[in-house]
């Protein structure tokens, strides 16, 4: 029988408290089959999540909790983050598109703000948003593989 392994860790929602994710994250590499390059993608994706919460969600207001799970399965890795403050607007995130070269002629495509979502989106499997009881969970996934390659080269 397959063993679903979870860990849950909440961080204050302040721009510095997020190192500590990504220490957590690389603490899970051993049990993971993905490239170093694989795992940066998926630290990637946690990290613009929670940027998006400390500065969309909570406005940068220091006082409110953050939730990060990180779930291992046999066959996939999942990433949820969660937050009890101002919802992703509707719609916003299927409006995501994805991640394409900036523009030379349009100076908005020159900057990484407001293109978290495309980031996520790039860097992971399956991208979901669900606000549920006043609880807002954006949930992440990478497939696993044996050769250590992941869900994508």
């Amino acid at each position: 029988m397959a063993i679903t392994r979870t860990i849950m860790l909440s961080i204050e929602s302040r721009p510095e408290c997020i190192e500590l994710l990504s220490h957590a994250l690389h603490g899970l590499c051993p049990l993971l089959t993905l490239s170093a390059t694989e795992m940066n993608k998926i630290e990637l994706a946690m990290v613009e999540a929670v940027n998006n919460v400390v500065e969309h969600a909570y406005s940068f207001e220091p006082i409110h909790h953050i939730w990060v799970e990180f779930e291992l399965m046999p066959e996939r890795f999942e990433l949820r983050v969660s937050d009890r403050g101002q919802p992703m607007p509707s719609g916003r995130l299927a409006e995501a598109q994805g991640l394409m070269a900036p523009d030379p002629a349009d100076f908005d495509t020159w900057t990484p703000r407001t293109r978290g979502l495309e980031i996520i989106k790039a860097c992971m499997d399956t991208v979901d948003y669900v606000v549920l009881d006043g609880i807002n969970t954006l949930s992440m996934s990478r497939a696993l593989n044996g050769d250590g390659m992941g869900g994508r080269v």
